[in-house]
């Protein structure tokens, strides 16, 4: 039988579903849009409200690595939000792409771990010692981020907006 989850816990739950349903949204819709920047906010908030939430969570009673994670994901989401409110430095727009796709990735790999600790027969899985499923499935998500973050560097290129400066020498074109 399930463990019952205490408010904390169905506060992170239904904000970690928030994240990944908005999530979803903003990286699959347009970009710059009215509609973007209003989702935008509910992912942010709703990311603040997830990692807020797990640092306060203790299962095993004690600060342990998941704590630190939800810490870098707040920074990491504070930092995109940050570059996109301000546009204060340089490359903003490729600090806030990066950041909000890193920390859709963070969101990812604590739904993998989330999965694997609480469905049975994922559980099952994980407790085998020779069993590779949930590093494989850790993996499989990190590649299709890298992919993700990929295109979305070539298409900052290729708008004009680069993500490495680029030698620009008089009277070329």
């Amino acid at each position: 039988m399930p463990d019952a989850l205490s408010p904390i816990g169905w506060v992170h739950v239904i904000a970690s579903l928030i994240s990944l349903l908005v999530g979803g949204l903003l990286l699959c819709g347009q970009k710059g849009t009215a509609t973007h920047r209003k989702r935008g906010k509910w992912y942010f908030y709703a990311m603040l409200v997830t990692n807020l939430t797990a640092l306060l969570i203790y299962q095993f009673g004690r600060f342990f690595f998941p704590h630190w994670l939800a810490i870098i994901t707040l920074v990491t989401v504070c930092i995109g939000y940050w570059a996109i409110s301000t546009q204060a430095i340089r490359y903003w727009l490729a600090v806030h792409l990066t950041c909000m796709i890193v920390s859709y990735y963070m969101l990812w790999g604590a739904t993998v771990n989330e999965a694997f600790l609480h469905i049975p027969a994922l559980r099952q899985l994980a407790e085998q010692a020779d069993n590779p499923a949930l590093g494989l499935t850790h993996l499989g998500v990190m590649l299709v981020f890298v992919v993700i973050l990929i295109v979305s560097a070539v298409s900052i290129r290729n708008a004009g907006r680069t993500l490495v400066p680029t030698l620009k020498t008089r009277g070329t074109r």
